[in-house]
């Protein structure tokens, strides 16, 4: 299904993906949240964009937003541009809060792919 929003995964300077290897770790441990982490990805942040709403969205902290699916799957983005969306970190949900740790990497890794452009 594709969509009228591209959504690309956040790699840094060096290759390395925290989204991409969460994603391949949730893949190994629990298929079937993957196939949800997926379907975020590929078929509901790119067909909606910025029209998503609570429950799917929420905003965490400056440009970052939580994508967001009832099974604990929490996926840490920014909009890039008017149909470019970057995903940077992900986890399923322990806690009521958001990892601080994930919302910081994910505005650290923010600030690196707007210095690089």
């Amino acid at each position: 299904m594709a969509g009228r929003y591209q959504v690309v995964l956040y790699e840094d300077a060096n290759g390395r993906s925290q989204i991409k290897e969460w994603l391949r770790r949730l893949q190994e441990a629990d298929p079937k949240k993957y196939a949800k982490a997926r379907r975020l990805l590929k078929e509901l942040l790119p067909t909606f964009g910025p029209e998503l709403r609570e429950p799917h969205v929420k905003h965490i902290q400056g440009p970052i937003w939580e994508l967001r699916h009832h099974s604990g799957i929490r996926i840490y983005y920014w909009r890039q541009d008017a149909t470019l969306f970057v995903a940077a970190a992900g986890e399923v949900k322990q806690k009521n809060k958001a990892d601080p740790k994930l919302i910081a990497y994910a505005l650290r890794a923010y600030q690196e792919f707007n210095s690089e452009e």
